[in-house]
């Protein structure tokens, strides 16, 4: 009786371990990095995952401002990568908050931290910065 309830046990656990219910989509990487101090508001920013997703929304937080959807075309179906164009990020902490779906369904959300100098340009006024992303 005692090895039938431990080979229950351990093949419960080994079923958990695989099922795709318990796995949800995380942010692998974004560009910029949530908290980069950067001299000017990014042409865009990129928000990789480890798996596919579907964004649902995404809005910024400035300091002293009320927050702001930010537009972006999200492709048709679920993929890995997004590129929230345009941010036009002020001066400050920005929050960039999102919220997405993912492929098993699951609601999820999380938020990426930059900071703009002060004093620092708009984002036509100098050029871009290179920095690596997964394109769609």
């Amino acid at each position: 009786m005692a090895r039938f309830l431990s080979a229950l046990t351990l093949g419960a656990a080994m079923i958990m371990s695989s099922s795709p219910a318990f796995a949800h989509s995380t942010v692998k990487s974004t560009v910029p990095a949530s908290g980069s101090v950067v001299n000017r508001s990014p042409d865009s920013v990129f928000i990789n995952f480890n798996e596919p997703a579907r964004m649902t929304s995404v809005v910024v937080a400035e300091t002293g401002k009320a927050d702001r959807k930010l537009e972006f075309t999200p492709p048709s179906g679920s993929t890995t990568s997004f590129r929230i164009p345009a941010p036009n990020l002020g001066a400050g902490r920005n929050e960039i908050k999102w919220k997405a779906l993912s492929k098993d369904g699951h609601p999820v959300s999380g938020s990426i931290i930059i900071v703009i100098k002060a004093g620092a340009t708009s984002s036509g006024d100098a050029p871009a910065a290179s920095a690596e992303h997964t394109p769609h």
